[in-house]
């Protein structure tokens, strides 16, 4: 079952955003954002859960570009519990993000991909997405 998040969620959606991030995010303001994030219209997150355990989620928000004629609805994150992977419940997320994006208008679903998550790149890939640019990224501290 595909359903938007909630605030019970919270700990399950940690422990798997963890695991995607290598267990590198802080709780503290992991927890402080996802409370934000859930009353914030721009955000899009839905979980996937199977006997009454979160085993998936995405996180995506709708970004408006001035020069394009439509938003788009950006994928922050997604990860599926390793034990659950390979059944199509990251395609039904990506199904459900998509049906929303179309729902809203957004001309788009996008998001990155570490260049060396090679697995990542063919389930997108499988699942219709293209690869089309490069991202850049500066640290700042």
């Amino acid at each position: 079952m595909i359903r938007k998040i909630e605030l019970k969620d919270l700990e399950a959606v940690f422990e798997l955003l963890d695991e995607l991030y290598e267990n590198k995010i802080e709780y503290s303001i992991f927890a402080q954002k996802y409370k934000a994030s859930l009353n914030d219209d721009n955000f899009y997150e839905i979980v996937a859960v199977e006997d009454n355990k979160v085993v998936g989620v995405l996180i995506s928000r709708i970004i408006n570009r001035l020069a394009k004629k439509k938003n788009i609805l950006f994928i922050d994150d997604l990860i599926v519990n390793e034990k659950y992977r390979n059944i199509g419940i990251g395609k039904l997320l990506i199904q459900n993000a998509m049906d929303y994006a179309v729902s809203t208008d957004c001309e788009s679903l996008e998001l990155t991909s570490l260049i060396s998550n090679i697995n990542a790149h063919r389930f997108y890939e499988n699942n219709g997405f293209e690869k089309r640019q490069y991202k850049f990224k500066k640290h700042l501290n």
